[in-house]
């Protein structure tokens, strides 16, 4: 007889680096899990609290509350961390051994991906299995073809696993953000739908993921 799972889905997303789309991922994750049904906490932990205002609309399908309302997390099925940037090696640690998944957004330059890298030697040093998390190549700059192409090598190369979906950079996300709102609703860009249903696609890795780890 199969056990029935305890608790809530648990990923979380966490970056080095700021501004390489960790927050606009983990509300969109959070939306397409609430759009299938689940009942979803967004815990806010990054100091500048962007989805902390960016749900203060009331627009969104899913809750958002600071890292404190973690204590509440067994009211939810799914629940999303959206950790600050930075996170020392002890706190990114029990970060990954309190998720079914952890998603590293990193741009596909330098900066971004190095920053990516020493996040997994840490990961590594501990014994973190590298079933438990996955890089996401995020705000990859349309056009630019080889950025991306020597991005994935890289990643292959220094064998560290990363999402098959990518994320382009576009304003439709600044967008959602000054709306409070989801970036499927954003009207004046032609591009906002297609953005959408590429979290659609990463949403169904990370599951597959912690559908791996259970």
């Amino acid at each position: 007889m199969t056990a029935e799972p305890v608790g809530p889905l648990v990923v979380a997303l966490a970056s080095l680096k700021g501004g390489v789309g960790k927050t606009t991922s983990a509300m969109h994750i959070a939306a397409h899990l609430a759009y299938a049904g689940e009942r979803v906490l967004l815990a806010d932990g990054d100091r500048i609290r962007t989805a902390t205002a960016w749900g203060r609309s009331g627009n969104l399908p899913f809750t958002v509350g600071g890292m404190a309302s973690l204590s509440q997390a067994g009211k939810y099925t799914a629940v999303v961390i959206d950790s600050r940037s930075g996170l020392e090696d002890a706190d990114l640690l029990d970060l990954a051994d309190s998720c079914a998944a952890l998603i590293l957004p990193s741009t596909p330059d330098l900066g971004g991906m190095d920053k990516m890298a020493q996040t997994v030697e840490v990961l590594r040093a501990a014994g973190i299995a590298p079933t438990r998390y996955a890089a996401m190549l995020t705000m990859v700059r349309p056009g630019n073809d080889r950025e991306l192409s020597d991005a994935r090598s890289a990643l292959a190369n220094a064998g560290i696993p990363v999402l098959t979906q990518t994320v382009r950079l576009s304003e439709a996300f600044r967008d959602a953000n000054n709306a409070g709102t989801l970036v499927k609703d954003v009207r004046s860009n032609s591009l906002a739908k297609g953005l959408w249903f590429k979290y659609e696609r990463v949403t169904e890795e990370f599951i597959a993921m912690a559908g791996a780890n259970a």
